[in-house]
């Protein structure tokens, strides 16, 4: 295919939202006339998955054809070092003749500065680009971004639904509520805001399809619609459920590409797909050869990929919150693996829990209960919970959510190890059917299937997200090698899993502390913390503090300390928080940000430890210092100064002062 012969790609994206927020996926509460007839034109994917529910690990995976968890990109703003042959998107495409406009900066993976200056910004890709050449656009909108639901109307109007008249506005008490968040006006008010939003973002669709007219481009250029994740209301986002991962997909193909196409115009496909499909689909377009790296399957084209019998995502490491989930989708069946069960959902769980009162205003147990939530206007960040209770907004007063809100798993303090819905006859994911005797089949080939993609796959979150920098720099720092250099990957992951067997797998655990391969020795440890606490195991996990690796000795620091043995701790502890690995100071804070008052008391010695930490400035060994000086990696100063020391550091800080009596006035 000639360069001049080659479509025009022009992507547009949109920030937090589900695949049923759209009136082409059936929402009857939603405006979106201007992507509903793109659908009509086009092709519509009715199941498309993203590879994790949050954005930079999600973007990375559609800019790069890969799982974030091959690659090493699975944590949530973390900084890679791409290996060699591995290009964005653009810079392919670019090396093939096309104009370009610029990557996504939100990605987990260092930019090469003159690549990313080589490349347009969005706007002016309609007026600078050579006319000899064939583009790719992306536009990246953000009305509808979770942060909406925390504004007040007057608020929302002003930068989310700016563009709508007011007989526009959605109407509060037609709007839908999940079963499983409680049924308030203020909800509904806000989940009316978050469409407006939609609606807004629909407009502006709208008028980057009527300057592609305009420019008489519409016929030359194939238009994507996507979503890099699901909504930004509780147990969407950030979430391993079909509200976090399911997301809106549309291709629409003009008639001098239709033999492009995978189907007719209005077709809607019913293939379980990936947004990271789209990297090695564009290529396919553009006739250009797909690298053998790539994971994901080609949409369309010569060489269109088999159609799936699954999907396999991925949730870890969110600013605070260290986590790993893994899920399987079929058609019918969604099943979750969650590997740290001894954790809550929730990125900030509020002391007490979602159901007890909050404690009255100027107590010291009110005091304490604000440093569970983020400080001051940050709260806004938080993704699901503590606003629910608190304000600003208040949705339920300070009484705790309702108790007949207990029945849902995802406001306790833990999780189940496993989870199985029929999403056919359960669309919410609400009705766990893994202990259901009757499901165990079902459950048992996912399971089957899951650990095997997993394996396949060389799934790095199987290591420690310190433990993985640490080996990397045998590798220059590549996270990528780590894996394709471990052979161990079975044994890791059988041992991830013993603690799902019980007191048979609780006796194996102990037996693998002393395991040679430190990813085992985590996971030895962390499995143990699914298990009530014994007298046995705490004196065999005084012996970890002394590991070797940090992510060992911070695994047993942290069940000891849960376990009311804090004292023990203090070396383990400070060790990780003098690291210069930012990961295993943010890890540090964060295994204690989830301590009662009870178990902080004992922690007073760490304060200087935590301040220093706070007042860090290295990220990684010298093995990133190249990288950090020379390339892009926008987000990485903020998960320093933000996340790690005024989110995780400081706050934990404020804890240990309330609960051990000494914090200042």
């Amino acid at each position: 295919m000639n360069v001049q012969d080659k479509p025009n790609i022009l992507w547009i994206s949109t920030h937090d939202t589900s695949a049923w927020n759209y009136g082409c996926y059936g929402d009857t509460y939603s405006r979106t006339p201007h992507i509903d007839r793109l659908a009509a034109e086009g092709i519509r994917y009715a199941h498309a998955f993203t590879a994790g529910p949050i954005c930079s690990p999600s973007r990375t995976s559609i800019y790069t054809g890969m799982h974030p968890t091959t690659l090493g990109t699975h944590h949530h703003r973390s900084a890679v070092i791409r290996p060699a042959g591995v290009e964005l998107l653009p810079k392919i495409l670019m090396d093939a003749g096309y104009a370009s406009s610029k990557p996504d900066e939100d990605i987990n993976l260092y930019i090469d500065k003159e690549e990313y200056e080589s490349c347009y910004n969005a706007d002016d890709i309609w007026e600078k680009r050579p006319e000899d050449k064939p583009f790719f656009a992306y536009f990246k909108l953000g009305s509808p971004h979770a942060s909406v639901f925390k504004m007040t109307p007057e608020e929302a109007r002003k930068a989310r639904s700016n563009l709508l008249a007011d007989d526009e506005l959605h109407d509060p008490q037609d709007a839908p509520v999940p079963s499983f968040v409680p049924d308030t006006p203020l909800f509904r008010e806000r989940m009316a805001l978050f469409y407006d939003a939609i609606t807004n973002m629909d407009k502006q669709v709208g008028e980057l399809l009527g300057k592609l007219q305009a420019q008489g481009l519409a016929e030359n250029t194939i238009v994507v619609f996507w979503g890099d994740h699901g909504a930004g209301y509780p147990r969407g986002k950030i979430h391993a459920y079909d509200d976090g991962l399911h997301i809106p997909l549309i291709m629409k193909f003009p008639e001098k590409y239709r033999q492009l196409a995978p189907a007719a115009p209005g077709t809607v496909v019913d293939d379980l797909v990936m947004h990271m499909d789209l990297a090695p689909t564009m290529l396919q377009l553009a006739g250009i050869p797909i690298p053998e790296h790539f994971q994901g399957r080609a949409l369309s084209g010569p060489d269109k990929g088999e159609a799936r019998d699954f999907v396999c995502s991925a949730r870890d490491r969110l600013d605070n919150n260290p986590e790993m989930i893994r899920t399987i989708r079929t058609h019918q069946y969604r099943y979750n693996r969650n590997f740290l069960p001894h954790q809550p959902y929730a990125s900030f769980y509020p002391d007490g829990g979602f159901f007890a009162a909050v404690p009255k205003e100027g107590t010291l147990e009110r005091d304490f209960w604000e440093t569970s939530c983020l400080p001051g206007k940050e709260k806004v960040h938080d993704p699901d919970g503590v606003f629910l209770m608190h304000g600003p907004p208040i949705m339920v007063k300070q009484q705790g959510l309702p108790q007949q809100y207990q029945q849902y798993a995802f406001w306790q303090d833990h999780k189940p190890l496993e989870e199985l819905y029929d999403v056919e006859r359960d669309p919410e994911e609400i009705h766990n059917l893994a202990d259901d005797p009757a499901f165990s089949h079902v459950k048992e080939e996912l399971r089957r299937k899951l650990f095997g993609w997993m394996i396949e796959t060389a799934d790095l979150g199987l290591i420690d997200e310190t433990e993985i920098v640490v080996r990397a720099v045998a590798y220059n720092g590549i996270s990528r090698e780590v894996g394709v250099h471990c052979d161990n990957f079975a044994r890791i992951l059988e041992t991830a899993d013993l603690a799902r067997l019980g007191e048979e797998g609780k006796k194996e655990l102990l037996n693998r502390l002393d395991d040679p391969d430190s990813a085992v020795r985590f996971w030895a440890v962390t499995g143990l913390s699914c298990f009530d606490f014994d007298a046995e195991t705490i004196a065999q996990l005084k012996a970890q503090l002394a590991d070797e690796s940090i992510s060992v000795s911070l695994a047993a620091a942290d069940y000891l300390v849960r376990s009311g043995e804090g004292a023990v701790t203090l070396t383990a502890f400070n060790r990780a928080l003098q690291s210069d690995i930012l990961w295993a100071r943010i890890r540090a804070g964060a295994y204690l940000s989830y301590c009662s008052r009870e178990q902080l008391q004992p922690m007073q010695p760490l304060i200087p430890a935590l301040q220093a930490a706070a007042d860090n400035q290295r990220f990684f060994g010298p093995e990133h210092d190249h990288q950090i000086k020379t390339k892009l990696m926008r987000m990485l100063n903020a998960q320093r100064d933000v996340i790690a020391k005024q989110w995780v550091l400081e706050r934990v800080v404020k804890r240990i002062e309330l609960a051990s009596g000494t914090c200042p006035n």
